[in-house]
Formats: structure tokens, C-alpha cells, sequence
């Protein structure tokens, strides 16, 4: 059994601009544990390691198998408990529909506000410092918004965990069909 989930990679030239943002945030909360650019992705769904590898691609590939792209942007900053994010934002309706369809067919939520779409850029163990340094950090972020990009693929990843911090492998790529509208 391996630790399995579903995500949307970033694009080279949106993890950069991120990157780039990130420096003052980190400036400001040296403390906090940023994950580094390769590990950045929005998950869909987390299918931990209940099950083998290739029974979950056969399923990933039947759930992901003609569904739309959409337009999308990471947009904000916010707080989980131990966890700093960096939210997404689709483009209209139509497109904010195709992002929760996706994440429905992956994701295997109970419930539709149980889906909020972000990237997690770094974590620390809860309590108060680590929460303090988030607050600064989500401040330094403030009115952050990244450029558009069209979502043309899914992931499904397997996770190994090592001392240097989780390892992420792609088993399965899958293509979305084109979105709908116009990029503004």
C-alpha cells in the first residue's frame, strides 16, 4: 500500500511568481516550515494508503476521463490549524463549477463545503509562535493575486515520507478537455 492523492500542478510561470511573492512572507516568519516550490499543488483528493496503487489509477482515470478544464489563479492568503495556504479563484461561475466538479469526482467529499481549494506553502506545530508567525505571514500576503492559467491536466501522485519531508511521484496524468469561455 502507498499513500495516494489527486492534484492540479502549478504552472512553471505561476509557481515562480509565487516564489517570488513568498520571500517577504518568509522574511517575516522564519519560524514557519515553507514547503518548497516542487512540493506545491492544489489537491483534489487525499486517498491515503487504504488501497494498491494501480486500483486507484484504474478508478482515477474512469472519474477524471472527460471533464472540463477551467480558469484559474491563486488569489489570498489564509490559515488552517498548522497550515498557511494560498487560495485559488476560477475565473467566473461556469468555470468555479467545473473546478468543484473536478474536485467532487476526485475528491470524494461528503460535502461540498468541505472542498476549499488552495496551496499549502508552509506549516507549523499548533500553538501560539507558530500561529503568530502565520498571522505575519498571511499579513505580508495580503491582496496577493497570481496570473490566470488554464488547467489542462489532473495528477495522481503517490506520496513517500521521508525525514527530508514528504517525496511526491506522478503515476497518472490525465487531460481535461478544454474550458469553457475566455480568458479576461
Amino acid at each position: 500500500m502507498v499513500r495516494l492523492f489527486s492534484a492540479i500542478e502549478l504552472p512553471g510561470e505561476v509557481r515562480d511568481e509565487l516564489a517570488q511573492r513568498l520571500a517577504g512572507a518568509r522574511a517575516t516568519a522564519p519560524e514557519l516550515t515553507w514547503a518548497p516550490p516542487d512540493r506545491w499543488h492544489i489537491t483534489l483528493g487525499f486517498y491515503g494508503d487504504r488501497e494498491h496503487a494501480d486500483r486507484r489509477t484504474a478508478w482515477f482515470r474512469g472519474q477524471a476521463a472527460g471533464l472540463r478544464g477551467f480558469r484559474i489563479r491563486l488569489r489570498a492568503s489564509g490559515r488552517f490549524p498548522g497550515v498557511l495556504w494560498i487560495g485559488v479563484n476560477a475565473l467566473d461561475g461556469e468555470h468555479a463549477a467545473a473546478l468543484r466538479g473536478l474536485a467532487g469526482a476526485l475528491g470524494e467529499q461528503t460535502d461540498e463545503l468541505a472542498f476549499v481549494p488552495h496551496v499549502t506553502v508552509a506549516r507549523w506545530k499548533r500553538g501560539r509562535s507558530g500561529n503568530e508567525a502565520a498571522v505575519r505571514a498571511a499579513a505580508a500576503l495580503d491582496g496577493y493575486r497570481g496570473r490566470w492559467w488554464l488547467t489542462d491536466e489532473v495528477v495522481l501522485f503517490r506520496s513517500d515520507l521521508t525525514p527530508a519531508g514528504p517525496v511526491y511521484d506522478a503515476l497518472d496524468r490525465v487531460s481535461l478537455s478544454s474550458a469553457p469561455g475566455k480568458q479576461r
